[in-house]
Parts: structure tokens; sequence; C-alpha cells
């Protein structure tokens, strides 16, 4: 897991601990479970998408001042 600087005012929270407080914290059902751990994937999925391009583009502006 990539770690920097949030936007956030929290904290950022390891991912094996927040699947473990996800999985221990007991939900009304076994659908709303599911729901909770697929919407947290979905938020991890889409911050390192998010970072993968950040990086990306970084390292396009590093190669361009070089050449210029």
């Amino acid at each position: 897991m990539a770690t920097g600087p949030s936007d956030s005012s929290e904290q950022p929270i390891d991912t094996y601990t927040r699947l473990a407080h996800l999985l221990h914290t007991p939900p009304s059902d076994r659908e709303a479970l599911l729901d909770r751990v697929y919407e947290e994937l979905l938020t991890r999925e889409s911050h390192a998408y998010a970072a993968g391009w950040s990086d990306a583009l970084t390292e396009a502006r590093r190669r361009r001042g070089r050449r210029a």
C-alpha cells in the first residue's frame, strides 16, 4: 500500500486493520457485511488508481523537464 500525504483529517488506516475491523464488527446481516467489504475495496482501488496516475504524470513531467 502506498503512503503519502492525505487530504483527509483522519489518519490513514492500514488495509489489514480496516478489514479486520469490518470483519469483527457485527453487521446486521451477511449481505450488509459483504456490502461494507465491497465498498472498502472499491475505495482502496480508487485511491490506488489515482495514486498510480499521479506517479505516472510526475514521471512524465520529470522526463520532459530533462529534455528541455
